[in-house]
């Protein structure tokens, strides 16, 4: 296997900040207390969120399909670096991108760039305003409402969406975005807040809503 130099392998795609994570997973549904810590993340290049199929969004046929299901972290399918600080990241990296099927949070045992793959939107990006005047935490707010809206329409449920907690991305022509957001199941004030996964693909303008499901215990 041709092996890579970290000179090679550290192509910056996006600015990022660094700072470490904040974990909020409890046992079973995550509820949570309310926070404004937001993660901050630098990334490197390895294998992120590389889906053989192509998404019909606009199709109901991909609604709540998951393409990280059934998906398994092989070492073997990892790039070699000669420098081994930068292998145990992208091998950390890979490992984390499928089991936590993109949603992962930020850590200082991440690589510090993505040349390719899933990155953490900083808080940076969250709170700086694009065009429209809305912020990148509205933005990404607004898309995880509609994944809200769909699937309530769906199963007959009655989630309120609360508040954008982080974002994971995945740039391309058809952008990948991996919200998770805290929500809570009833119209009462009172219900908990818990933590819920979104994702969507964002395409010339155009939400598409993929799912919207309570996060899953951690592993």
């Amino acid at each position: 296997m041709a092996t890579k130099s970290s000179e090679e392998s550290l192509i910056e795609t996006e600015p990022m900040e660094t700072s470490t994570g904040v974990d909020t997973s409890l046992l079973g549904k995550r509820k949570l207390e309310e926070t404004d810590d937001q993660e901050d993340s630098d990334e490197e290049e390895v294998d992120g969120d590389e889906e053989e199929e192509e998404e019909e969004e606009g199709s109901d046929l991909y609604w709540e399909k998951d393409s990280f299901d059934g998906r398994e972290y092989h070492p073997s399918d990892d790039s070699e670096y000669s420098d081994e600080d930068l292998q145990e990241k992208a091998r950390y990296y890979n490992r984390t991108v499928i089991e936590t099927k993109g949603f992962f949070e930020s850590s200082g045992k991440l690589p510090l760039y993505t040349w390719s793959g899933i990155a953490v939107v900083s808080h940076r990006d969250l709170e700086t305003k694009m065009y429209g005047g809305i912020t990148g935490r509205e933005f990404v707010g607004d898309m995880a409402c509609e994944c809200v809206e769909k699937h309530n329409r769906r199963n007959n449920k009655n989630v309120k969406f609360e508040h954008v907690l982080r974002a994971n991305f995945d740039p391309g022509a058809k952008t990948k975005y991996y919200i998770t957001f805290a929500a809570r199941e009833s119209d009462s004030p009172d219900a908990p807040l818990v933590e819920y996964q979104a994702k969507v693909v964002w395409s010339a303008g155009i939400t598409y809503p993929i799912f919207c499901r309570p996060a899953p215990p951690p592993n």
